[in-house]
């Protein structure tokens, strides 16, 4: 027995989890259902240790993050469910789903019959996303805290009870600005931003494709990471902590490609120029159309088709490869 003082402040991590690998392992009940330690609420996978405050996830009393798309004038369309040839329903998890490039990766797989799982810090809204099984299907993790991801990965587990994961596209992306909305860069950005930016864009899609291995592998699946023209560039918005976790999502691409495709699972990246989503910052428009051999910015929707394929049969000996959409921007 261990009679040793815990060193003050740290946290009292409950049974099964290791604060090293982030891993968390519950014990499961009768009803075969995981039991979820003290101070974890299983809707925000947020875990408090107890005698800590519960902390507000970011941007949570000033952004309700409402679906930019007007579903009224772009309705969802009532697919048939698409089955893989085992029989199995296509299924797939989708990282910051609930806008931009993410919103319109969900409506294209919608549209095609799919399993969307989604995860976002924010709460699902029925009225605005009318997917089917959306608020079912929805995991809210803040993906920069590094308590929630592995209790998140349980939570996905148990929704997919077993099953195959077909498709993980981690598209989630932060790209902090300074408090006057300027671009950090290598010497301004805060050492707590650094943290933050590279937990989200380049850690999570690696904690989530191994927490999902199992699952993948049964699927034959797909795995694509969004990166960015900014991981080739220096950017005049785009900070130095977004552009380098880009940089590192793209070699990450390739490592995981090469561990993964023994296993069955295919591993890519896309990376996308200028496309018009809210990370834009004002005056791009201005800036980079005579710079683009097209002479124009980027649509989600066009990203959204190149996902699809990547995550299609069409692509089924593609893997390790970045893929630029950018209209000719780096030419």
């Amino acid at each position: 027995m261990n009679d040793e003082p815990k060193a003050p402040g740290r946290p009292a991590y409950p049974p099964g989890y290791d604060p090293v690998t982030h891993t968390y392992t519950p014990p499961i009940g009768p009803d075969g259902k995981p039991i979820y330690p003290e101070g974890y609420d299983p809707v925000t996978h947020r875990y408090t240790p107890p005698g800590r405050p519960v902390p507000a996830a970011a941007g949570e009393a000033v952004d309700p993050a409402k679906c930019p798309v007007d579903h009224s004038q772009h309705p969802y369309h009532t697919a048939e469910p698409s089955y893989a040839a085992d029989g199995s329903r296509r299924t797939m998890l989708v990282t910051g789903a609930s806008r931009g490039i993410g919103h319109s990766i969900v409506r294209k797989f919608a549209d095609q019959g799919w399993r969307i799982i989604t995860i976002s810090r924010h709460a699902f809204e029925r009225t605005r996303c009318p997917w089917e099984a959306g608020p079912e299907d929805h995991v809210q993790c803040d993906l920069a805290d590094r308590e929630q991801v592995p209790l998140a990965i349980v939570d996905i587990k148990n929704r997919i009870g077993g099953g195959p994961l077909h498709a993980l596209v981690n598209n989630a992306g932060i790209s902090p600005k300074g408090p006057a909305g300027e671009r950090l860069n290598s010497i301004t950005t805060p050492m707590y931003t650094w943290m933050q930016v590279f937990h989200v864009n380049m850690l999570a899609p690696i904690l989530l494709a191994r927490g999902l291995f199992d699952e993948l592998k049964r699927g034959h699946g797909s795995i694509v990471n969004i990166t960015s023209v900014v991981g080739h560039r220096v950017h005049p918005f785009a900070g130095t902590a977004y552009a380098t976790s880009k940089a590192a999502l793209t070699s990450l691409t390739r490592e995981m490609a090469a561990d993964f495709a023994p296993h069955g699972i295919r591993v890519n990246a896309i990376a996308p120029g200028e496309i018009i989503t809210d990370i834009l910052s004002p005056g791009t428009e201005e800036k980079f159309l005579p710079l683009i051999p097209m002479r124009r910015l980027g649509r989600p929707e066009e990203v959204a088709e190149l996902v699809h394929f990547l995550c299609s049969e069409a692509s089924s000996y593609i893997t390790g490869e970045e893929i630029n959409i950018n209209g000719g921007q780096l030419l």
